[in-house]
């Protein structure tokens, strides 16, 4: 399945970014989700998952810090 096949049409995903060997985890807006995505396919300097059904659905998450810059137009 793609990523595109169980992507919300709206809303927010957790989104977790891996730098080295240290785990971010975020609540994200889908439209932030896929630019950061699209972004990612030019160059993998990091590694992302798109989290579905976990026991982090069950604590509160921060948002992605300048999350609005990742909105474009």
């Amino acid at each position: 399945m793609t990523a595109e096949g169980w992507f919300p049409s709206e809303g927010d995903v957790h989104l977790r970014i891996w730098l080295a060997d240290t785990v971010f985890d975020y609540v994200v807006s889908v439209a932030a989700a896929r630019n950061i995505i699209q972004d990612w396919t030019r160059k993998h300097w990091y590694t992302i998952e798109l989290i579905r059904d976990t026991i982090e659905d069950r604590r509160p998450l921060p948002r992605l810090p300048c999350e609005r810059l990742f909105h474009g137009s």
